[in-house]
């Protein structure tokens, strides 16, 4: 009887034991398994900061550009786009689009696309024929890189550079031509002042004539002697 009695609390012992097994492996599967989701969160947000300051140090590559510059697709090419930004390390299978098209209306002159393959080849595709005469236009870069999770992600942003600076009167929200020249307006005229009339002189006082005769008696009337 105390033989299997013990045999019995052995028994519970050990099944106790593979219960405590099993929800220790579980715990350490679900810590192994957050701490996996929480790696790729950080990863995610690595290499989004990476896409958007990216994108920024192109913007400012084109801002510093002359018009020439960014309206010649053997400049972006050959120049712009031989090496990939700086930002860019993190990201997989990197490849960037950049698209010059004139603004506001992008059909009076070609579209300018060129494309950054993942292996670093440049490849023009459309050459943006008659761009270079217009004042303002419309510069779209888009990059595309493969996430943590393999999916395809994008960035883009949009910016408006002008040939001589951007300002009130190029831009046609405000009152700018829709053609993109600046038209500059008539100067009125300012009528000269009217002359102020010299001063006209003061005539001289007239002299009173001396009474003539002697003096005594009456005075002379009409030239005749007083009576004495």
């Amino acid at each position: 009887m105390n033989i299997s009695k013990r045999l019995h609390q052995a028994g519970f012992t050990l099944a106790e034991t593979l219960v405590g097994a099993a929800v220790a492996a579980i715990g350490i599967g679900a810590v192994g398994l957050l701490n996996s989701a929480h790696l790729r969160y950080v990863q995610s947000a690595r290499q989004s900061n990476a896409a958007t300051l990216a994108l920024q140090e192109r913007v400012e590559q084109m801002r510093l550009a002359d018009w020439r510059k960014i309206t010649d697709p053997v400049y972006i090419k050959d120049t712009l786009y031989a090496a990939p930004p700086k930002s860019s390390g993190p990201l997989l299978n990197f490849t960037e689009e950049v698209k010059v098209a004139a603004y506001p209306d992008d059909t009076v002159a070609q579209k300018l696309i060129v494309n950054r393959l993942a292996n670093g080849n440049r490849v023009t595709i459309l050459s943006g024929d008659g761009l270079s005469t217009q004042r303002l236009a419309k510069v779209d870069l888009q990059i595309r890189w493969t996430g943590g999770d393999g999916r395809s992600r994008l960035r883009a942003t949009t910016t408006l550079i002008s040939n001589g600076g951007i300002s009130r009167m190029n831009l046609p929200g405000f009152g700018g031509t829709t053609t993109g020249v600046v038209s500059t307006p008539a100067l009125v005229s300012t009528p000269a002042p009217a002359s102020t009339p010299a001063p006209s002189a003061t005539p001289a006082p007239s002299s009173t004539p001396e009474p003539s005769g002697s003096g005594n008696g009456r005075g002379n009337v009409g030239g005749k002697p007083g009576k004495k």
